[in-house]
């Protein structure tokens, strides 16, 4: 019997390291976006429907959604509602849009706290491994995280950033 290969450890290791600094560079993104606008202009409405209060609470409940993700999957308790992203965007916003401003700040903060702590909570098998949840269809899990949150992010700097269409 051997022990654990020591070069596989260190892979593993650097690749969690990257994980966490790529979504902290996609939240310094963000943080340097959302530092332009003051209480304000975060009521502004940025297209048809949204502020950017509305995009900050749809970051949140795709945070929450992937931490709860892997709470589920270690339970053996894959999802199996099969709701379209767009649907799912739809119910947050009609879940989220009357919260207040400060309430979206503090439940986007803890989202984000509670995505890294899963992040370092998991095993790196849960994260790297594409094979170690079936739900995933061979996705690492690290893939999922950075899905729904730099990447995420990125996704959304310009619609964060462009002009108001109107107040409120």
């Amino acid at each position: 019997m051997t022990g654990p290969d020591p070069v596989r450890a260190e892979d593993r290791r650097v690749e969690r390291i990257a994980l966490r600094a790529a979504i902290e560079a996609g939240r310094a993104r963000l943080d340097d976006a959302l530092a332009r606008f003051d209480d304000e202009a975060m009521l502004d409405r940025i297209d048809d429907e949204w502020t950017r209060k509305d995009v900050l609470a749809h970051l949140e409940a795709w945070e929450r959604r992937v931490v709860d993700l892997l709470a589920r999957l270690r339970a053996g308790d894959p999802p199996t509602d099969r709701t379209q992203t767009d649907d799912l965007n739809a119910r947050f916003f009609a879940r989220d849009r009357d919260r207040t401003l400060e309430d979206v700040r503090r439940g986007e903060h803890e989202a984000f706290r509670r995505l890294l702590a899963s992040i370092e909570a998991a095993s790196d098998e849960e994260l790297f491994d594409g094979s170690r949840f079936a739900w995933t269809n061979g996705d690492p899990l690290a893939d999922w995280f950075r899905g729904n949150a730099d990447e995420h992010y990125d996704e959304h700097l310009e619609q964060l950033t462009r002009p108001a269409r109107s107040s409120r």
